[in-house]
């Protein structure tokens, strides 16, 4: 009996010993794959994006169910243009974690980069639906831009709107609003929101640009030639410089 006893006290001792052991091999496992995950973002932020890959896919092994390793993976993905393994990635995310809000706000960004306006309008209001999404603006003003390229340029003005109710000073909004008004020839209030985007962000040669441009088309020349002139003052090597110049030299 006592013999019994005792053999059955040392197996649940084996037992215990196993389980706590393998609950320190798994916590170990989880350290190093958030290692390798530190290590694929720092990597990502300065523009090394196979070193990211290869180091986030490795953590990603030894944490199969890590919903943030998987974002970081599809993120990635997306700036490397693999928008395939891009949208699978942001899927296994949200799989795991239904209620991440960046996750649907991005998976929308990669919509937008591939043209499936309608699914990335579903992705931005899924996101936009979950209570603690902290940052609702940015998919507001994502939204907009989904139905600016569907060209239904009133829900585009009302998600811009929406976005500025949280984040007033929006600059980049601001002018894609502006975008909007001219798509429903309301050129005065796009007008106002390029001169809005411009107080916020001065420096900022976009909406410059977008003013100028406007001006022109309204033949107002005098004012198109000083937005298009500090748009390429602002940013003489880029693409809304070139496309200023491009306009100057139809000016009267």
């Amino acid at each position: 009996m006592h013999i019994t006893k005792a053999i059955i006290l040392f197996l649940l001792a084996g037992l215990i010993a196993s389980s706590v052991g393998c609950a320190e091999d798994r916590a170990i496992v989880k350290k190093r794959a958030k290692a390798m995950e530190d290590i694929g973002i720092a990597a990502a932020r300065k523009g090394n994006m196979r070193v990211a890959l290869k180091n986030l896919s490795e953590a990603a092994k030894l944490d199969p169910k890590n919903a943030d390793i998987q974002f970081d993976l599809a993120m990635v993905y997306r700036d490397l243009a693999e928008y395939g393994k891009a949208e699978v990635h942001f899927k296994k995310a949200l799989a795991l974690k239904p209620d991440f809000a960046d996750a649907w706000n991005n998976l929308g960004t990669l919509y937008l980069l591939t043209k499936a306006w309608d699914k990335a309008i579903v992705s931005f209001q899924k996101a936009l639906a979950i209570d603690t999404y902290r940052t609702p603006h940015f998919a507001f003003n994502n939204l907009g831009l989904a139905y600016y390229n569907k060209r239904d340029y009133q829900r585009a003005v009302d998600s811009f709107l929406e976005a500025l109710k949280n984040y007033p000073s929006y600059s980049v909004c601001i002018t894609n609003m502006g975008l909007a008004y001219e798509g429903l020839k309301k050129y005065e209030k796009a007008i106002e929101s390029y001169n809005m985007a411009i107080q916020f962000d001065p420096k900022d040669p976009t909406s410059h640009f977008h003013l100028g441009r406007l001006y022109y088309r309204l033949k107002d020349f005098k004012k198109a030639k000083y937005e298009l002139q500090r748009a390429i003052e602002l940013d003489p090597r880029g693409p809304f410089a070139d496309g200023a110049r491009a306009i100057l030299k139809k000016i009267p």
